[in-house]
């Protein structure tokens, strides 16, 4: 049996070898970079740091040891960069070592608008600058947009997708931007010209953009995913769904009327989990069957819920996707599937009883129990 790797944990990513490998790119892109003040500032007590304590100290170091003025750092920066990466992939590859870079252009370059946006297209073409235009954004909101829209026909995807991406109100990771939300039609601006964008990568970030609009507003979110339907394009029609993602699970009558998902009649219902008694790490195997009632065809979204207990004691409900099926009167509908009760970094695993439901356009119309054994 091989062995198993064990995960390194991502701040692990920032340690003293990037500090050697920065330190030697920023020497080479600037010879009056202060390289001896940097590595001591940078690696100093990084050990005892979580990921953003990491990068903001290496960010910091970085100020510390380029040249003034602060145009002159941004430039050294830009020109201290990889070869522009041309898939979605090696962002996680390659691209991560230089987050420190967004850290320096978001804590020092807002007084330097004009150098500052060309190092972050520079960067953003080899990890991400959605973190580091929030500040100008902030700063400037009518201005920074203004720049991001003449970027929509750029020839890199990475720049493409990130005038999508930095503009989100809500940006994971991200810092709050007040005014964002207010300036809805000129976002709108730039997602309607990514909307068509070939790469999926790009219309991915589109459509989670669109879903932070519908968490904002679910009615103004929804009139606009109604008025990009008239687009009948299938880009468009994989954004609108994605976007939709989160209210679809939870039954949202607007969201799934986008869909022609409304209620439907069933009949002859007949669902099972079995066993009915597992252990943590086991499989639950679920089969669901009914008898579609209502005359005339009708799209079915099919999903299951599990409502399980959780750490403190209080129950967690999460709906999984099942399958779409088009059904006639009559049509009796199978499915078959498994749930794994194995832990999760993001979702553990507690004893006690779990609750699993079959869920049709929003609607739950069966449920059944397993008990997972202490």
């Amino acid at each position: 049996m091989g062995e198993t790797k064990e995960r390194i944990p991502f701040k692990a990513w920032f340690n003293a070898e990037l500090v050697a490998e920065l330190a030697a790119r920023l020497h080479e892109a600037e010879p009056d970079f202060a390289r001896d003040v940097f590595v001591r500032l940078a690696v100093g007590g990084l050990e005892d740091l979580e990921m953003t304590g990491r990068t903001k100290q290496i960010a910091d170091a970085m100020h510390a040891a380029l040249p003034g003025p602060i145009e002159r750092g941004l430039g050294a920066l830009a020109r201290s960069l990889t070869a522009p990466l041309t898939d979605a992939d090696d962002i996680t590859t390659h691209g991560y070592r230089f987050w420190p870079y967004s850290e320096f252009i978001a804590r020092y370059g807002v007084p330097s608008v004009d150098a500052s946006f060309h190092a972050m297209l520079e960067l953003t073409q080899r990890f991400s600058s959605e973190f580091a235009v929030r500040p100008f954004l902030a700063a400037d909101l009518a201005g920074t947009l203004a720049r991001l829209t003449k970027l929509v026909n750029h020839p890199n995807l990475h720049v493409r997708r990130w005038v999508s991406e930095g503009t989100r109100t809500r940006l994971p990771w991200g810092m709050g931007v007040p005014g964002l939300k207010d300036a809805l039609p000129s976002r709108l601006t730039l997602l309607a010209a990514l909307r068509h964008d070939p790469e999926l990568y790009v219309r991915r970030s589109v459509a989670n953009h669109l879903g932070d609009i519908l968490k904002d507003d679910i009615e103004a979110g929804l009139d606009i995913l109604r008025a990009w339907q008239a687009d009948q394009h299938p880009h468009v029609d994989w954004i609108i769904r994605h976007a939709a993602r989160t209210q679809l699970k939870a039954g949202h009558p607007g969201a799934l009327a986008l869909f022609g998902q409304g209620a439907v009649p069933v009949a002859k219902v007949t669902f099972s989990a079995t066993p009915d008694r597992l252990r943590v790490g086991q499989t639950a195997a679920l089969a669901v069957s009914f008898e579609f009632k209502q005359e005339g065809s009708a799209s079915l979204r099919i999903d299951y819920a599990l409502t399980s207990p959780g750490k403190s004691g209080r129950p967690s409900r999460k709906v999984f996707r099942w399958a779409d099926r088009q059904a006639e009167v009559g049509d009796l509908v199978s499915l078959q599937t498994i749930h794994a009760f194995i832990p999760r970094s993001i979702r553990a695993v507690y004893p006690g009883t779990h609750l699993f439901e079959v869920v049709v356009n929003g609607v739950s119309i069966a449920s059944q129990s397993v008990v997972i054994a202490p």
